[in-house]
């Protein structure tokens, strides 16, 4: 009996161990799991029920204090690939994922991360990594980007106001034309229920032409009502000369008790060189909150195509669902519903 006492004292001591170190780091484990079952029908006789993990992803962060006011920060994330399929496991697709330092001056971080272009629209989005996401429509379903081999800033707050600005290395190409390159910059103010967002994007190609986006976003709160809006100019889009496009879209979102009604509707200009390609996407949902960490939804959303347009809607953007989701075919009007829970801890 002595025995077992004595390995059961051991075995604790080494489990203990490892705890105190990682709290003496700062350290804390993170988690987002998001699962939903989608019925969407593309407008072409086929119509796709599915179960789809939606950026679900796992992760660790923390600080280290180095003194005078100076600490040391870092964070790992990573994707979990198809939890509904049972492939992959932990170590998806790598998301934001850094070391830098922080302080009274800011902070700066070396790693991969999403662009302050992208940052201004997740901020407004209540359709992020579900159906309806607005990225199906916005940034030509390209420029939404987190990207690799940066270095980001970003400044503390003055006046209700900070500056974020980010940069790619190129990965030591500097003479190579590449989708590698990328310098984003994003302005943010709030003052009270008021918000104001810039931001600028300039992407790398093949070719002499730099894609560059710019937005602008706002939104308002009194009480229990959010009103959003946001719009978007992209030029030379793919490297293309004159091959820019123009949208604009409106937020909006009710808080009732533990239920948050949302809404929002996208409206894409035509290409200006190609002529029919504009597009209409709109998606309406309910959230529950059972509690901080726990919630469910149920979304709706639609899309009118002019003849040539291929607006989707699904929540697959960049790797957020399932890939089986319908294909959209030219000119056709795809619906979706959603039903989804999300944990976070």
């Amino acid at each position: 009996m002595n025995k077992k006492l004595l390995m059961a004292a051991v075995g604790a001591a080494l489990v203990a161990g490892p705890m105190v170190a990682v709290h003496a780091a700062g350290a804390t484990l993170y988690g987002h799991m998001h699962m939903s079952l989608d019925r969407q029908d593309n407008d072409s006789g086929n119509e796709d029920g599915s179960m789809s993990s939606n950026a679900s992803r796992i992760g660790v962060k923390g600080d280290e204090d180095l003194g005078g006011g100076l600490k040391a920060i870092y964070q790992l994330e990573a994707g979990v690939a198809a939890i509904d399929e049972g492939a992959g496991g932990l170590g998806g697709t790598l998301r934001n994922s850094f070391v830098g330092f922080a302080g009274s001056w800011g902070a700066v971080k070396l790693g991969r991360h999403d662009t302050p272009y992208k940052d201004l629209s997740r901020k407004l989005d209540n359709f992020n990594e579900q159906i309806g996401d607005t990225r199906n429509i916005i940034g030509n379903a390209t420029y939404d980007k987190r990207v690799s081999n940066m270095i980001r800033y970003e400044s503390p707050m003055f006046g209700g106001a900070n500056v974020v600005v980010q940069n790619t290395s190129n990965d030591g190409a500097e003479n190579v034309a590449a989708s590698n390159k990328d310098s984003s910059l994003g302005l943010n103010w709030t003052s009270g229920p008021l918000f104001l967002g810039a931001a600028w994007n300039e992407v790398g190609n093949a070719t002499t032409n730099d894609t560059t986006g710019k937005r602008l976003a706002g939104s308002y709160t009194f009480n229990d009502i959010v009103l959003g809006l946001l719009w978007e100019s992209l030029s030379d889009i793919g490297g293309t000369s004159g091959h820019d496009r123009d949208t604009m879209g409106l937020f909006a979102a009710l808080k009732m008790g533990n239920n948050l009604f949302k809404l929002s509707y996208f409206d894409a200009d035509k290409y200006d060189d190609v002529a029919n390609t504009a597009g209409k996407l709109w998606a309406a949902g309910v959230d529950h909150s059972f509690s901080k960490t726990t919630k469910i939804y149920f979304n709706y959303a639609s899309v009118d195509n002019d003849s040539v347009a291929t607006t989707n809607l699904a929540s697959k953007y960049a790797g957020h669902g399932e890939t089986e989701a319908p294909s959209i075919t030219a000119g056709k009007s795809p619906t979706a519903f959603s039903l989804g829970t999300i944990i976070k801890f």
